[in-house]
């Protein structure tokens, strides 16, 4: 007969895989890191403001877009999930049941909140919104299962909360949720395969390999991609050479800037010929070809950017309405912020 001490072993054992108890299919990550990178990567180049002038009716196509995905993969995914556990006679676990509705409301939070942001803003932040929602469903399923697993979602988090914190361009968070869904769950999957059981320093290696591969791609391409930058020398706007084929415009500090602004509502309306009169502030140089803007541009002595690649936004953070010598006055306050990343700022 076994011994008390092998006793107590195995009741340890048992208990362990009862905290344990849900186990995260290999497929399920590779389903989930297929669909997902290809509605991350792709959607905002399929659901664009050409197909769907109208804000209404793109953020509609997006919900029904999402929807269909996902709900696709949810049903896939419990098909085969079902078929595996029938070949290994196993059940569901009740903890697995409920962390399975849970990691659904996640997704679908993720899915309301993108339709929401066409309508009360922050579009700006929607990949990191998808990169937090990611890690928090990982995570769940960790606390009951591996804990590789569960540090694979507490990485995923900290990835989003990071790429906000440092105001990473638009296009790098892009590239960056695609990658963790497209190379990032598929490889948890077989991290988690091959290290969920082994030693604690086998674990934390698996996990710096996750961060690695996840985050390289996205911070390489973005480099490589740099924006082009031109070879004429700049000329002054007014200098009156202004011509076909390329050119690089100078625009001094002090060049008085118009913004034109399309505001549409049920309450307030804008002519089309309304402006607004700023000047700038640093110099800056933009590309012409064929006398109009192509996209890109620097400010200062910075690097060249694109206008696609979303370092420059302008935030409306404040509406006060107020009566001026008898008329009816709103007054906004907003922020034109430039994200350099790193880059030297003028």
């Amino acid at each position: 007969m076994p011994n008390a001490h092998q006793q107590l072993q195995s009741i340890q054992t048992m208990l362990a895989a009862g905290h344990r108890s849900v186990r995260l299919e290999q497929h399920s990550l590779i389903l989930l890191g297929l669909v997902g990178g290809f509605i991350t990567g792709l959607t905002e180049y399929i659901i664009t403001d050409a197909r769907f002038p109208d804000t209404t009716q793109r953020a509609v196509a997006l919900l029904l877009w999402l929807s269909f995905w996902l709900l696709g993969m949810a049903i896939v995914d419990h098909q085969l999930s079902r078929r595996a556990r029938q070949q290994r006679d196993e059940t569901l676990p009740f903890a697995q049941a409920q962390i399975t509705r849970a990691w659904w409301m996640l997704l679908g939070m993720g899915v309301l909140g993108s339709f929401a942001m066409f309508f009360y803003g922050g579009g700006a932040m929607i990949y990191a919104l998808w990169i937090v929602l990611l890690g928090l469903g990982i995570y769940l399923f960790g606390l009951f299962s591996q804990p590789l697993v569960e540090w694979i979602g507490l990485a995923t988090i900290l990835l989003g909360v990071t790429g906000l914190a440092a105001g990473l361009p638009y296009g790098v968070t892009h590239w960056l949720a695609a990658s963790c869904f497209a190379i990032g769950m598929p490889l948890a999957g077989w991290l988690n395969h091959r290290y969920g059981n082994a030693a604690l320093p086998a674990r934390m290696l698996a996990l710096l390999l996750w961060i690695t591969c996840v985050t390289a791609p996205p911070l390489l391409s973005t480099k490589l991609s740099a924006t082009q930058a031109p070879t004429m020398r700049p000329i002054a706007l007014d200098s009156g050479n202004l011509s076909s084929g390329e050119q690089v415009l100078h625009l001094k500090a002090g060049t008085p800037i118009a913004l034109r602004l399309d505001l549409e509502g049920s309450v307030l309306e804008a002519s089309q010929s309304a402006s607004l009169n700023m000047h700038l502030s640093v110099p800056v140089e933009v590309v012409l070809r064929d006398g109009a803007p192509d996209g890109r541009y620097r400010i200062g002595n910075s690097a060249w950017h694109a206008i696609h690649e979303g370092v420059i936004e302008l935030a409306i953070d404040k509406l006060t309405p107020q009566l001026e010598q008898g008329q009816p006055v709103v007054r906004a306050h907003a922020v034109f912020g430039v994200h350099f990343n790193k880059e030297a700022t003028p």
